[in-house]
């Protein structure tokens, strides 16, 4: 978590770690604004995220690049193909269609745009490139809403008429039409400053008056210490915040907006009525799962939401929209208004409220208030599209939690499947629209990028990744659907629109999961047995052994899921999971020789070891026969 990345001008170079950035700058280039995530530079960059943690990594080829990230009084208009356009100085109020603030990624190529370039350039973008997932997560939902608005998909409520449309804009290789991407994003502009006095994008200015109190910078940023909160990750106290540039602190925005803890919050007074805590944000300790083509562009369109999954419109739900198209602020004392539609879906669920605070230049954001928008929770809007739902044994159908321990192959089968039995539940709705209605080569190249928050209700943030599967939704989508709806559940999804091998997936997945249960429990059984005292062993003599499953089990699953994922992966490129349950209990058998290596020399460990060692060794037994039908 404490690893580095690297920056590099043609004039100098900075080292950048959880201690901030150093390194020698030349004599007239400032070192750059210290953040929590360097700036993704360089147009030879490999990017690498870890799991787990904030640490980005860079690794540059070659000669430093052309491509230079401007300071904070470097004036630019554009970023493309690695120049840089100078022009007027920059506005203060960080204009963020024209400033650099998103991250992309372009086959090996990473670099930084503004929300203009992005949508009319998203099909020469492979992906996001956001360090941050949780920020990736959100802003992937407003890009929906963009998308959706900007191509039309947003109002046309029949599904035959929306699948042909989606359809023929998969089977455009010029992206979103630049009249349309200029006009929507004109008629809004006022609303996408960052810094406006009036209207800062996605905060609220009267923050400033009804709650006097800050929140500070580092409360802003998820990954810092704030209050008494102790240092682990980077030396930030309140005592001495460290500015954020802009456009790390929008990425910080939409996480929090998205991902904001609940409780005690800084207090805010509106019409004489002062409160002080919150509800959490929308997505709090989930993991989303979004579906992605060969391009941003085709990314994009496949994550719109099918009609059928919108929110229907209530009585006093108003019309649908996203936030900076909204003439009013929100009433932050009123009954919230229901989603009705997909953009507030997307866009208008947050309950947190947030105002930055910038320098006098609007280079850096030196302080920030975070406290509550509403006083009621938002109306349910349904399924969430980019969530697993799992029932629970009362019934009850919630999202599945995110866990920075669980790879994401674990969650393929949930993904795929309409409707499960091993836990209960349903796959995302998103990937509902990814069944027929897709052109051929859009559809062999389908894969999924998950983003996750490992944290728990409140306010206890544990660690935040992201993961990608290979392009083997193909494999498991039947192109084209058995029958249209479910009546027997009620459901508007397709039915009958998985592949054989979408089955077996599950079943490795059943077989896996079993083999590193029944590997856990036989090394706590050896453990115990090693470590009891010899008095033990005589009947009614000496005290029971300590309770605690020991070390054994950790170190074999570290060693064990590895080699089940690979199998697994292996297994599915070649479309053959012949025995799952001995494959797996194998990968779990050479586990449990080898951390028990140690000890099988002595006669103690000997017996500890082949006395449990059966309980996994039972996996591999060959299945019985099937019985042949009448």
């Amino acid at each position: 978590m404490t690893g580095s990345s690297v920056c590099c001008t043609p004039r100098s170079v900075f080292t950048y770690s959880a201690d901030g950035w150093s390194g020698d700058p030349a004599p007239d280039q400032p070192p750059p604004l210290a953040g929590d995530h360097p700036r993704l530079r360089g147009e030879k960059a490999d990017s690498s995220t870890e799991r787990h943690g904030a640490s980005v990594h860079l690794r540059l080829r070659g000669a430093p690049s052309p491509y230079v990230t401007p300071s904070a009084s470097a004036p630019v208009t554009s970023l493309r193909g690695g120049h840089v356009t100078l022009s007027d100085p920059p506005d203060p109020r960080f204009d963020i269609c024209t400033r650099p603030w998103v991250p992309v990624r372009a086959d090996d190529r990473i670099s930084v745009v503004g929300l203009r370039e992005l949508l009319l350039c998203s099909h020469d973008f492979t992906a996001l490139a956001l360090p941050l997932p949780p920020a990736a997560a959100g802003l992937m939902r407003m890009l929906y809403a963009l998308a959706a608005r900007i191509a039309g998909l947003d109002t046309c409520d029949d599904a035959k008429a929306w699948n042909k449309k989606r359809y023929a804009l998969l089977s455009r290789p010029v992206g979103f039409p630049a009249e349309a991407v200029d006009s929507y994003l004109d008629s809004h502009r006022s609303r996408l400053f960052l810094f406006d006095p009036q209207r800062p994008f996605l905060q609220d200015p009267r923050l400033a008056e009804q709650s006097p109190s800050r929140s500070g910078v580092n409360k802003l940023v998820m990954a810092r210490p704030s209050g008494n909160n102790p240092v682990f990750l980077g030396h930030f106290t309140d005592d001495a915040p460290v500015p954020l540039p802009p456009e790390e602190a929008l990425h910080h925005l939409i996480a929090q907006l998205y991902y904001g803890p609940s409780g005690q919050c800084t207090p805010r007074t509106v019409d004489g009525k002062r409160y002080g805590n919150v509800m959490g944000g929308p997505l709090r300790r989930t993991i989303s799962f979004h579906p992605q083509g060969r391009t941003l562009y085709e990314s994009l369109l496949l994550g719109i939401p099918k009609p059928a999954h919108w929110p229907q419109a209530e009585s006093g739900a108003g019309t649908d929209g996203c936030p900076w198209e909204r003439e009013e602020l929100l009433d932050p004392l009123a009954p919230p208004r229901p989603a009705a539609g997909p953009l507030s879906m997307l866009t208008e669920r947050h309950q947190h409220a947030i105002l930055l605070t910038p320098n006098e230049q609007g280079t850096a954001v030196t302080d920030a208030t975070i406290t509550w928008a509403l006083r009621e929770k938002r109306p349910d809007t349904g399924r969430e599209p980019y969530l697993i739902w799992d029932e629970t044994k009362d019934g009850t159908v919630r999202p599945r939690d995110a866990s920075a321990e669980r790879a994401l192959w674990r969650d393929l089968d949930a993904l795929i499947l309409l409707h499960r039995t091993e836990p209960p539940g349903r796959r995302p709705p998103v990937i509902d629209g990814l069944t027929g209605s897709l052109p051929a080569a859009v559809r062999r190249a389908l894969h999924i990028t998950a983003y996750g928050f490992d944290q728990d209700g409140q306010t206890r943030d544990r660690s935040y990744f992201s993961a990608t599967t290979p392009p083997v939704l193909h494999k498991l989508l039947s192109p084209q659907p058995a029958d249209p709806v479910d009546p027997a559940n009620g459901d508007s999804g397709p039915v009958n629109d998985v592949t054989a091998l979408a089955n077996e997936v599950k079943d490795a997945r059943v077989a896996a999961e079993k083999a590193a249960s029944r590997l856990r429990y036989a090394l706590h059984v050896a453990w115990r047995a090693y470590t009891s005292p010899f008095t033990a062993d005589r009947a009614g003599g000496g005290r029971a052994p300590e309770k605690g499953e020991g070390p054994w089990p950790g170190e074999a699953l570290a060693r064990y899921w590895p080699a089940a994922e690979q199998h697994f992966w292996g297994a599915l490129h070649t479309d053959t999971f012949l025995h799952p349950q001995q494959e797996f209990g194998r990968l779990a058998l050479d586990a449990y020789d080898e951390v028990t290596r140690t000890v099988a020399a002595s006669p103690r460990g000997a017996k500890a070891r082949e006395e449990a060692r059966g309980l996994v060794r039972s996996l591999l037994k060959p299945p019985p026969p099937a019985t042949p039908s009448a």
